[in-house]
């Protein structure tokens, strides 16, 4: 693993170690989490279980109550009985990725006020791997960046598409369900600036539905939004230059990924540009004072000299 990557998960670990994740459909599906090889190991045996949530210290499962781990949870007398809880991610290659967390029970309780259901609430015993750490880090990081960056606007051109994975700047909007052609002109976590054909007055506070495609994972996305404003474009009376607030409820998983990396490498990217021209900066006034120096020295061997010579 590299200083980078180790150091950015060390920091999910510390900032978002007890935020926690609701496992519902769409999280596990941005997560790329398969839900049927969740289970928990506890005294030789193994059993399939409801990952219901989880955050960096602790996991809450839902089991039967008729079922084999709930009975030697209820029956073992050892107030710290160990139990293993097997996460199962899936990667790129679509091949999975599992491991087992060892964790304590530390409360249990009906599950929505059903005898059939219980709800166990398991405390990790210690670190979890980092590949837990990495997938909840990233989709929490992703979630505080999308409340409180909400404005960062980036401009798209050919380098910002390219991060971005948008395969170009021409995409379509459906405006009060009509679909039109539209150009992105930037993207934000809260909205978007787009140019489209239509007369501003008629177009402001529309529902739309901005439609794109991401090309590194063949997403197809749809943001729901509001147009706040529209004016026409400098010299055009047929095209319009609207600007979109995003509905916040309804912004998908995959677009808030996408806005994140770019704004998270983007960021990275110029801190390292600043510590480069900080270290340049640095080279060029030890240069400068060496030189200073040396000529400092030069002067002093010359006056030497010429006392030498008097």
């Amino acid at each position: 693993m590299s200083v980078s990557n180790s150091h950015k998960i060390s920091n999910y670990y510390d900032f978002y170690r007890d935020k926690e994740i609701v496992f519902t459909k769409a999280n596990l599906r941005y997560l790329r989490m398969d839900p049927r090889q969740i289970y928990i190991k506890c005294n030789g045996g193994q059993w399939p279980c409801i990952l219901n949530s989880s955050s960096l210290q602790q996991a809450k499962i839902i089991v039967g109550t008729s079922s084999g781990v709930y009975l030697e949870i209820n029956k073992s007398k050892n107030k710290n009985l160990v139990l293993s809880l097997r996460y199962c991610f899936i990667d790129q290659n679509n091949q999975p990725i599992q491991f087992f967390v060892n964790s304590n029970v530390v409360d249990i309780k009906p599950y929505k006020e059903t005898n059939e259901l219980a709800l166990i609430t398991l405390e990790f015993t210690q670190r979890p791997p980092d590949d837990l750490i990495s997938r909840i880090g990233e989709f929490l990081e992703v979630n505080h960046n999308f409340e409180t960056r909400k404005e960062e606007r980036i401009a798209i051109n050919e380098n910002s598409l390219r991060q971005l994975a948008i395969p170009k700047e021409e995409s379509f909007i459906f405006i009060a369900d009509v679909p039109r052609k539209c150009i992105l002109k930037d993207l934000s976590f809260g909205g978007a600036k787009v140019l489209t054909v239509g007369i501003p007055k008629f177009l402001v506070e529309k529902r739309t539905d901005l439609r794109l495609i991401f090309s590194d994972t063949a997403e197809k996305v749809s943001i729901p939004g509001v147009i706040k404003s529209a004016d026409f474009l400098p010299g055009r009376k047929d095209i319009a230059i609207i600007h979109i607030e995003f509905i916040q409820s309804e912004t998908p998983m995959a677009y808030k990924f996408h806005i994140n990396s770019y704004i998270t490498s983007y960021q990275k990217q110029m801190i390292q540009n600043q510590i480069k021209n900080q270290i340049a900066e640095r080279n060029s006034e030890l240069k400068a004072a060496q030189k200073k120096a040396e000529i400092e020295k030069a002067m002093s061997k010359n006056a030497a000299e010429n006392q030498e010579n008097e």
